[in-house]
């Protein structure tokens, strides 16, 4: 049965549903355990558009309330109570809604999330996370969409949008039930806890937003603007200065009146167009190929990981790769963050996706269809003093900005069990980069102590970076020599002198490389339950099945009579995944367990905010991995601050047990809290 609440007395009594009051409503609902919520609204954005639709109920009564007569705070205690399970789908746009009418509710399952849960590690588009999807394969019942785009623009709430809005709540239970089944057959249950808590965080986090100085922003645009053009100076000054480069360059003989004749030499090229870049590159012999893992045919590429191995054969890379990467900030990170600055909140509000990365890692920015938006991308910000001063609390508030201390390499060491590492850590200096150095390179001496390293060995020190970045996310020999331009022989010799080093990570790398291989996926923490699934797991068993002798006498045969035959193409493709998914297995499990102790720092941290009545005081605004972000009134940013570092620490504490998970917080040279953002 639908029941409409509204004050709208000109509606005709329907046979689609029954007016009643918000008493007669919370009379109908107060039995309710389990309850489906939904809402509908005039657009996307919280601060500009209104809440019309609130719909509660189950199979078998549905309350629509209509918010444009109605005030939802007559709903608050009821969304509120801690004895009652709401049910969403695709909670964190509801939450925002009613945390703008002060609405915070505490008990929440998203069944988007669930069904997220079930398909991490799929790529997008082979199966859909609507609610029409999960309503025929739960409840095998067509949902009609149809009437959404109606409720947008409507002068008034027809009978069909309230059917429409009814429906969207009427099967969340049983959609709900039959997932519980699945995600207890996969072990999901844990994991769906911690996202279904983290989502009203979350929700918060987008409501927050983050203030931005636009008079710092514009004096940073202009001064990247400036190295941009200094960087294409720079190009097309290297370029007119070697004579072997000339048929790139022209000189303008014809002159102009007016302006005069200028004849020095001008570049032809137009530095942002491959297909012009590559010949010149080409003719200073600098190698353009690489395979493209999609036709498995070698193409022609500047990218920097083509190009960063070779940039000691000729200056023109690096001031090449120095004028792509000012591209990026000019026009990643430019008047796109000033248009978005909401007109209401003066804050900018970007979209950020929970588990939007198979590691679990929330993502931010992408497109928005309906409002023809394409949001910023919080997470990914420059990383430079100047581009982070532009992001300020507000008047009267203090900036609190916390990270994690090496979170990678503690959680490493740690999941890994690596003696060699954990004793650096906890005992020695600290410095990994050195420790690697020692390790990788036998000329060090062995009595020399760790922390000498970095001033006696200053090159190989650096040379070691890359060698630990390399190996420690599944690289091997061939990684180093491509990456270093070295011969593969001198980069097996470090590769094995690193694991020989290190045998706690190289245990755990055999075994994260033989794991995904018997599962079907990979764990990405115990604790946690997260997995991320193999999407073509059973394509790869059934070609795994047909390796015997037999077959590789053939395969052989054909490899050499017939290279393009199904039976070559299925091997490459075999290894080509089995090559990137024990990549991932190594890697995986390390950035979720990161993303696990973000995830209950924030948790913890929003329940104390609510408990101390603080909600729209202390506001959350930037969560970039491993470091927390918020703002807070000046008479208890310290009390705050101080919660936020023991939110982070305790959590460390629980997936880092082997060392301790230290953090930093940044503060002004006196000691003070600042009121922007410093990293």
């Amino acid at each position: 049965m639908i029941y409409y609440v509204t004050k709208n007395r000109s509606l005709i009594e329907s046979n689609n549903y029954k007016i009643i009051t918000v008493q007669e409503s919370l009379n109908i609902l107060k039995n309710l355990t389990v309850i489906g919520v939904d809402t509908e609204t005039e657009g996307l954005d919280v601060y500009t558009k209104k809440l019309l639709l609130l719909q509660l109920g189950n199979y078998n009564e549905q309350i629509v309330i209509d918010c444009t007569t109605i005030d939802v705070v007559y709903y608050k205690d009821y969304l509120e109570s801690k004895n009652r399970l709401f049910l969403f789908w695709n909670a964190k746009f509801d939450l925002k809604f009613l945390y703008h009418h002060n609405i915070y509710p505490t008990k929440v399952y998203d069944g988007y999330l669930a069904e997220k849960l079930m398909w991490l590690g799929y790529p997008p588009g082979i199966h859909s996370l609507s609610l029409k999807t999960a309503g025929y394969d739960y409840c095998n019942i067509e949902l009609d969409k149809s009437v959404r785009g109606k409720i947008i623009g409507a002068k008034y709430i027809s009978d069909d949008i309230i059917v429409y809005a009814a429906t969207d709540v009427k099967y969340l239970e049983h959609i709900k039930d039959k997932q519980l089944v699945k995600l207890k057959e996969k072990d999901l249950l844990t994991a769906l806890n911690i996202e279904n808590r983290f989502v009203l965080v979350l929700a918060y986090i987008e409501y927050c937003g983050v203030r931005l100085d636009i008079d710092k922003w514009k004096a940073k645009m202009k001064k990247d603007e400036a190295a941009l053009n200094q960087a294409l100076k720079a190009l097309n000054d290297w370029v007119i200065n070697n004579p072997i480069l000339s048929k790139y360059t022209y000189i303008n003989r014809d002159g102009d009146l007016f302006e005069g004749f200028d004849l020095t030499p001008k570049v032809k090229v137009n530095w942002n167009s491959q297909q012009q870049v590559i010949p010149l590159f080409k003719d200073l012999g600098i190698d353009t190929k690489t395979l493209d893992k999609a036709t498995k045919k070698m193409k022609d590429s500047l990218d920097a990981k083509v190009l960063k191995p070779q940039r000691d054969k000729s200056p023109i890379i690096p001031l090449y790769l120095k004028y792509k990467e000012l591209i990026k900030v000019t026009s990643t990170y430019g008047q796109n963050f000033i248009e978005q600055i909401n007109p209401v909140s003066y804050r900018i509000h970007t979209n950020y996706n929970q588990m939007g990365a198979d590691t679990t890692r929330i993502t931010s920015g992408g497109k928005d269809k309906f409002a023809h938006v394409e949001y910023v991308n919080l997470l990914n910000l420059p990383a430079d003093a100047e581009t982070r001063a532009c992001f300020t609390a507000e008047k009267g508030n203090k900036w609190i900005s916390i990270d994690y201390s090496g979170q990678e390499t503690y959680l490493m060491a740690s999941i890994a069990n690596d003696k060699a590492i954990i004793k650096e850590l906890t005992e020695g200096s600290g410095d990994i980069h050195s420790l690697t150095a020692y390790m990788s390179y036998h000329e060090i001496p062995r009595d020399t102590p760790i922390k000498d390293i970095k001033s006696k060995y200053h090159n190989l020190r650096q040379e070691a970076k890359g060698i630990e970045f390399a190996i420690n996310y599944g690289g091997d020999a061939n990684t180093i020599s491509n990456n270093k331009g070295i011969p593969i022989e001198e980069a097996q010799k470090i590769y094995d002198s690193y694991m020989n080093g290190f045998k706690g990570l190289q245990a755990y790398q055999k075994f994260r490389r033989k794991d995904w291989l018997d599962k079907g996926y990979i764990l990405l923490n115990p604790l946690t339950g997260h997995k991320a699934y193999i999407y073509d797991y059973e394509d790869l068993m059934k070609i795994k099945s047909r390796f015997n002798p037999e077959f590789w006498d053939y395969y052989r045969e054909m490899k050499t009579e017939c290279p393009t035959c199904d039976t070559v193409q299925q091997v490459r493709y075999f290894f080509k995944r089995k090559s990137a998914t024990e990549k991932q297995s190594i890697n995986y499990p390390i950035q979720a367990t990161g993303s696990m102790c973000l995830r209950f720092s924030l948790i913890n941290f929003w329940y104390w905010i609510v408990k101390n009545n603080l909600i729209n005081k202390v506001k959350i605004c930037i969560t970039p991995y491993d470091e927390i972000n918020c703002e807070a009134p000046e008479d208890i940013a310290e009390k705050v601050a101080t919660e936020m570092y023991n939110c982070m620490i305790n959590a460390g504490k629980i997936f880092c047990t082997k060392c301790k998970l230290d953090a930093d917080m940044s503060r002004l040279p006196n000691g003070e809290l600042p009121t922007y953002w410093i990293h």
